[in-house]
């Protein structure tokens, strides 16, 4: 199987995505993958995106977002300060260095 990687062409401010190619992908796996695309109502790049992005560990800002949500209810239940000093503060204290 050989996976190519080619940066998009952006003429705007928007941001740059990369385009995957497949090719030699077995019939077998093919087949599968345009039956969960059809099970899920998407087409068959938005189906192997989002089984991608699960395989590489689900999407980045969710992870993040769960990670803030765990170490508030962290702080929380521990009766301090959620974040002490704030991350504005913080940016504020380095931009004056």
């Amino acid at each position: 199987m050989q996976v190519n990687c080619m940066p998009l062409s952006v003429s705007s401010a928007a941001a740059l995505m990369a385009t995957l190619q497949i090719r030699d992908l077995p019939d077998p796996l093919h087949q599968m993958l345009q039956l969960r695309a059809r099970q899920h109502h998407r087409s068959l790049s938005q189906q192997a995106l989002s089984d991608l992005q699960q395989a590489c560990g689900g999407d980045g800002r969710e992870r993040r977002r769960q990670a803030l949500a765990d170490l508030q209810a962290l702080a929380l239940a521990a009766g301090t300060p959620v974040f002490d000093p704030s991350p504005e503060e913080l940016i504020r204290e380095d931009r004056a260095r």
